[in-house]
């Protein structure tokens, strides 16, 4: 049940509505602060706007029907009316990357992963406030919890077919806590570095808050009881399976630049050898858990330390692949 926080008339004002539009100014802000600031390319931050966000209603709003086609009368109905309905997060961050992709190609900008890192940090300002749109709504909450337990952990919510007050997991308030804690990490990070004098490779950003981003929706997503599956696929969720894949193209991409950077040595297996026994963890952990509800703490607790692991590895992978000489052609 939406909470309405104005009437005009025949018009409602939903107060999960103000919290997105406060998101996507959160989100906009700090895009064009950040990348103005490294680029200069006003052109490319002013184009970047309006094309994202149309595209991000359009791709979002048609994976969410692709998802929940029976909460639409047709595809038509869903693509047409966006006064009512839902919007799925990963197609709006598909829809950006598109974007940013375009203007590139059109040589509108000139440096992709400088824009990508800046849309990374932006797009999870704007995630971490998003996401508190659900204190008003029943959306983006998981397991019963005890009634002693409070925020940040569980939150009430009114059951909409028994019409009782239920105390459940705030999945969406620890999205928030957990997306707002990466973000300040790599400002604080990117910040320390300027202040050094030195420079972060221009998409590292990105790529860091892809794979623990995405680590961290392997996990908050699985508690969720309103997931989003693909329609051949009951058992992992969408957005798992992309933060997963997320979690993948960090240790790919930066085990690549270790070997480039220092040539291929033994050593190098065990940092993929432990990268990939947590990766095992995590995924056995939620086969474990969709079989044991009741093994819930358990198994959380055990998938949250495999993807710890495996971001770390992201991290030193990287860390070991740029404090190292590439080897001397001969």
């Amino acid at each position: 049940m939406e909470q309405i926080a104005f009437i005009n008339g025949g018009t409602f004002i939903y107060w999960s509505s103000i919290i997105v539009g406060l998101a996507v100014v959160a989100a906009i802000g700090a895009f064009v602060a950040l990348y103005y600031h490294k680029s200069g390319n006003g052109l490319a931050a002013g184009l970047m706007i309006p094309l994202c966000v149309v595209s991000s209603l359009v791709l979002g709003r048609l994976i969410h029907w692709y998802c929940r086609t029976d909460s639409y009368a047709s595809l038509s109905a869903a693509m047409t009316d966006y006064s009512w309905g839902g919007y799925a997060l990963m197609g709006i961050f598909a829809a950006c990357i598109g974007c940013a992709c375009l203007l590139r190609v059109l040589k509108i900008s000139k440096n992709l992963p400088e824009m990508l890192d800046c849309m990374a940090i932006a797009g999870g300002a704007g995630v971490a406030v998003g996401r508190l749109a659900s204190f008003f709504n029943s959306s983006d909450r998981g397991i019963l919890m005890d009634d002693s337990i409070g925020l940040p952990l569980a939150y009430p919510v009114t059951n909409a077919v028994s019409g009782l007050v239920e105390n459940r997991l705030a999945t969406f308030m620890l999205q928030a806590i957990v997306t707002g804690v990466i973000v300040l990490a790599l400002l604080a990070w990117y910040f320390i570095t300027k202040a050094r004098k030195k420079e972060i490779r221009a998409g590292d950003i990105c790529l860091l808050f892809l794979a623990a981003y995405g680590a961290s929706q392997v996990l908050l997503d699985s508690t969720r009881y309103d997931s989003l599956f693909l329609r051949s696929n009951g058992f992992v969720s969408i957005v798992q399976i992309l933060g997963a894949a997320a979690l993948v193209l960090g240790l790919v991409w930066f085990s690549v630049r270790l070997v480039k950077n220092r040539g291929m040595k033994g050593w190098f297996i065990p940092l993929w050898v432990v990268a990939a026994a947590a990766l095992g963890l995590a995924g056995y952990m939620e086969y474990h858990v969709q079989r044991h509800g009741d093994q819930a703490l358990f198994a959380y607790s055990f998938m949250s330390a495999g993807l710890l692991v495996a971001v770390g590895m992201v991290i030193a992978i990287r860390w070991i692949a740029e404090t190292g000489k590439k080897p001397e052609m001969e």
